[in-house]
């Protein structure tokens, strides 16, 4: 009955999330950032498919960041209007020249951002990322997507959640050169308060049936230790800490956090990313500014992952976020 449950509460989960959070979800806009992006090998990757509505050609600049938001590569495709492409990060190729990923990237976690570039009426596929003035932002494109990590092993598939734009990037910003302080916020994601708060889901169901895995992302350095309210399916509350050892991508497991009751296997983890950590960054400006400081123009992203072992499936969960008091 348990593990039924558990299964039924995922499963509602995933397609409810869009709705009950306030994150937006399948819209068309400037760009989007896929958060968690790795080709892990014999297949184990990351796909993303891109739709663009956009009434032109439209160059689309793209970049591999890794988890703390060091550029590791980048590149450029044409989309034509309505054109549809996937993309596998372990062997899509760039309109036939080099393979999109590069070399040496396997095995490496990062995230990616898409961003729309300038067209004219004239601007053709074969020119769209090569014409002159083509490499900022262009906030009249329309273009969507969504990603899964897939693992062919276990003959699975699971969602990775696409953040919408639009994307905070200045019109002055070279596209071709996007670093750590180019992306300042993204519109699907939640917007930095002071009381703004986070419930991500999980389950951790010992020995076989369920483990857990929360993704935060941002736009600014959440690095530090982070205490949190944590609740079990009785409404039993129960303080604690966890880590973020990387910027701007990073993971933690429930089951590790230190102190949590046994108990506690299913529920939800109520965060406060704009709370200062004791041990955050004290950076005042560039890549190393403190999440919590970015108060109304940063943004964060969160989502947990459940494997439910006695189905042999991941699900994918959306972080639910409010703005509220601080208190449980």
């Amino acid at each position: 009955m348990k593990k039924f449950a558990l299964a039924a509460v995922a499963a509602a989960a995933a397609l409810t999330g869009g709705v009950a959070s306030a994150y937006t979800v399948g819209t068309f806009s400037n760009g989007f950032v896929v958060p968690n992006v790795i080709d892990e090998g014999n297949g184990k990757t990351t796909a993303i498919g891109i739709i663009n509505r956009t009434n032109s050609v439209v160059p689309v600049f793209w970049v591999f960041h890794d988890e703390n938001s060091g550029h590791v590569t980048d590149g450029c495709f044409p989309l034509t209007a309505n054109q549809y492409k996937g993309l596998g990060w372990n062997q899509e190729n760039e309109g036939g020249e080099t393979d999109l990923r590069g070399a040496n990237v396997v095995g490496k976690r990062g995230y990616m951002v898409f961003a729309a570039g300038a067209s004219t009426g004239s601007t053709t596929a074969a020119t769209a990322c090569k014409a002159p003035g083509a490499a900022v932002i262009n906030n009249a494109a329309l273009l969507s997507a969504n990603a899964f990590q897939l693992d062919p092993a276990n003959s699975d598939v699971a969602v990775t959640p696409v953040i919408d734009g639009p994307l905070g990037i200045g019109a002055s910003v070279d596209l071709t050169s996007l670093d750590a302080t180019s992306l300042t916020s993204v519109g699907g994601a939640a917007t930095i308060a002071s009381n703004l708060r986070i419930a991500a889901r999980y389950a951790n169901h010992a020995p076989t049936s369920s483990t857990s895995r929360v993704t935060v992302w941002s736009t600014g350095n959440h690095k530090g230790t982070h205490t949190v309210n944590v609740f079990d399916t009785k409404q039993n509350r129960r303080s604690t800490n966890f880590e973020l050892k990387n910027a701007e991508l990073d993971f933690y497991d429930p089951a590790e956090m230190t102190g949590l009751p046994t108990s506690h296997t299913d529920g939800f983890i109520l965060w406060s990313p704009g709370v200062l950590p004791a041990n955050a960054p004290t950076a005042t400006s560039g890549a190393d500014v403190p999440l919590a400081n970015t108060t109304g123009t940063g943004s964060v992203f969160v989502y947990s992952t459940i494997s439910i072992g006695s189905f042999g499936a991941v699900q994918t969960l959306l972080g639910a976020h409010q703005n509220g008091p601080l208190n449980p």
